[in-house]
């Protein structure tokens, strides 16, 4: 088809994800050379099979092909003309039928084009209207995603070997699509977009649906759902949770036991977040630096509190360093030597004035080293965000169209 001869709009000012999708969709499709564009950019963020977008601040995306096939994706689309666009609206009925379906799956954690209860995705469209051809394509992702990165995703098509988005998201059979954007607990987002051409839409279904809400799923559908869930990742067993790992935010922790879902590497005590802070793991089990001292850390001698930063060590006990104070002149010793032949502690200058050591030198005892040892906690490392190995994850889920029909 050819080019359209005014372009696509950029996105409204205030438009919902789902307008901003719809929008990118047809700026896809009608400048093919932007998209090339943009792709090349994205080539420059791989190592390897790992993926660092700039909007992520550094975090990876691991994905299963790497820079290969964003190679393949800017050669697919150099063989396209221009074609026309999928307008700049999401169409009422097909979007519901979307909507159905995030609301659904959104809560099982699973990756599907097939609902809780086994309904398709054409059977959904058909709630609220009839269609000459249809097609389903399904993202799912980091919430840091913007509109134009989803399309992106879905036209590199990572890990799907019949590329079904690319070829969905690039048809120049559709004319239109419905699209709905959500939560998704194992991905943190979703976003389905329901493609069709020629689109007779049922205004009393649509009136009904309206009122009455995205379809609801039995209580048993959504248990069964929940408990077959399958996603293109499977990373284990959660030490934590016990539940399955099938994508999503995962970090990597050897002494709690491998991988484990980042929503659950909180403290054992306080149930703080633990991703990307300093931890302690004691008998397998995280703590945040406050809590494991609290529990299991040294007590100062001095001041009755956890030492959590540096330590003196010495034979009166352990101390804060900040702790150490002389008790003849009340000096703050901090890291210089002191001695404790007297049975306290005393700095060097006071502990040589005294009669007890004048003309022993040091009552026997070395100032320099008076059995104290400053030690400095241990860092410890931070856990690593990997998907296979234990990284977040940006997933598409191909379809098979022409069964849709």
């Amino acid at each position: 088809m050819p080019p359209l001869a005014d372009g696509v709009p950029p996105p409204t000012d205030g438009a919902t994800m789902e307008q901003q999708i719809v929008q990118e969709l047809t700026w896809a499709r009608t400048r093919p050379q932007e998209v090339i564009a943009e792709l090349k950019e994205r080539l420059k963020h791989y190592r390897g099979k790992d993926y660092y977008p700039p909007e992520r601040g550094g975090a990876c995306v691991v994905t299963k092909e790497g820079a290969a096939v964003v190679q393949e994706a800017i050669d697919y689309v150099k063989s396209l003309d221009a074609m026309e666009g999928v307008g700049s609206v999401s169409v009422q009925g097909l979007a519901l039928a979307a909507e159905d379906h995030v609301s659904d799956i959104g809560q099982t954690g699973t990756a599907s084009h097939s609902s809780s209860d086994g309904t398709t995705a054409a059977e959904r469209a058909r709630r609220y209207g009839q269609f000459e051809l249809f097609g389903e394509c399904l993202w799912y992702g980091s919430t840091s995603a913007d509109a134009r990165t989803v399309v992106l995703d879905l036209i590199v098509d990572d890990g799907v070997p019949s590329r079904g988005h690319r070829k969905g998201v690039l048809d120049p059979r559709y004319d239109m699509v419905g699209v709905a954007f959500g939560p998704h607990v194992t991905f943190g987002q979703m976003a389905a977009m329901e493609f069709a051409k020629t689109w007779v839409v049922d205004a009393e279904l649509v009136s009904a649906r309206v009122k009455s809400g995205p379809v609801k799923m039995s209580a048993e559908a959504i248990a069964a759902a929940k408990k077959s869930a399958e996603t293109a990742w499977s990373l284990g067993q959660c030490p934590l949770c016990r539940e399955s790992i099938k994508g999503g935010k995962v970090v990597e922790v050897a002494e709690v036991g491998g991988k484990l879902h980042a929503a659950c590497f909180k403290c054992t005590n306080c149930s703080v977040s633990l991703v990307g802070g300093a931890f302690k793991v004691q008998t397998r089990m995280p703590y945040c630096k406050n809590c494991f001292f609290e529990k299991f850390g040294e007590t100062c001698k001095a001041c009755g509190k956890p030492i959590t930063g540096a330590m003196a060590s010495c034979s009166l006990g352990k101390f804060h360093v900040e702790c150490l104070i002389c008790s003849a002149c009340s000096k703050a010793i901090g890291k210089a030597s002191f001695s404790t032949s007297e049975g306290v502690i005393k700095c060097q200058d006071c502990a040589t004035s005294s009669p007890k050591t004048s003309g022993a030198g040091t009552g026997g005892r070395a100032l320099s080293t008076a059995g104290m040892a400053i030690a400095k906690p241990k860092a410890k490392p931070k856990a690593k965000m990997s998907m296979s190995k234990a990284k977040d994850s940006t997933l598409g889920i191909a379809m098979d169209y022409a069964a849709l029909g």
